[in-house]
């Protein structure tokens, strides 16, 4: 169970990163998110996917490039202490 738990800490980490690597607003290539988020190509997907399927951001180019959305960016800005309850 602990490893589970590691593994889903692991991935809410690299969800936090993918959205602050994307709080410019800017579209960034997903090579360049794969340089910043040290992740296997498969759960790096897997993210991604789960990100934009929830509207944090928007896939583009072929999902070749990803776009933080306004949900997205009010996520960034939600006080810590609201994220641990």
């Amino acid at each position: 169970m602990t490893q589970t738990y590691d593994n889903a800490g692991m991935g809410m980490k690299a969800l936090d990163r993918i959205l602050e690597l994307l709080h410019d607003s800017q579209p960034h290539s997903l090579g360049e998110i794969k340089v910043q988020i040290a992740l296997r190509a498969e759960k790096l997907a897997l993210i991604l996917d789960f990100l934009a399927e929830h509207d944090f951001i928007e896939l583009r180019d072929e999902n070749s490039e990803a776009t933080i959305t306004p949900l997205g960016l009010s996520f960034l800005e939600l006080p810590s202490e609201t994220l641990s309850a």
